[in-house]
């Protein structure tokens, strides 16, 4: 009886999972893959997002870029004006992606 209630319990937490989605960050690399980029530099390119932006705007970027389909040039001129200081602490880190294929330097 214990091992069927624990059993349920694990099988209804790991359905609420599959609903939730993919996460912020797959949303967003598979985003970038759709604009031709390469899966290692979308990659890095998010976990820069996700290390240097901070947890709120890095959602507001998988949603409104990744769920939504907003041009990201058209997201970032949309964004306060601390918000898109916030993506210029970031473009180096990009910017090194792009040129190295996917890893940071």
């Amino acid at each position: 009886m214990k091992a069927g209630i624990i059993a349920a319990i694990a099988a209804l937490a790991l359905s609420a999972c599959s609903l939730a989605g993919p996460s912020d960050r797959q949303v967003l690399v598979d985003a970038c893959v759709a604009d031709g980029e390469a899966e290692a530099t979308c990659g890095c390119i998010t976990d820069a997002m996700q290390k240097n932006l901070s947890p709120e705007l890095f959602k507001k970027t998988a949603q409104s870029v990744g769920r939504d389909k907003k041009d990201m040039m058209t997201f970032v001129g949309e964004l306060t004006v601390q918000e898109q200081l916030s993506f210029s602490s970031v473009l180096g880190d990009m910017f090194a992606c792009s040129l190295s294929g996917g890893k940071a330097e």
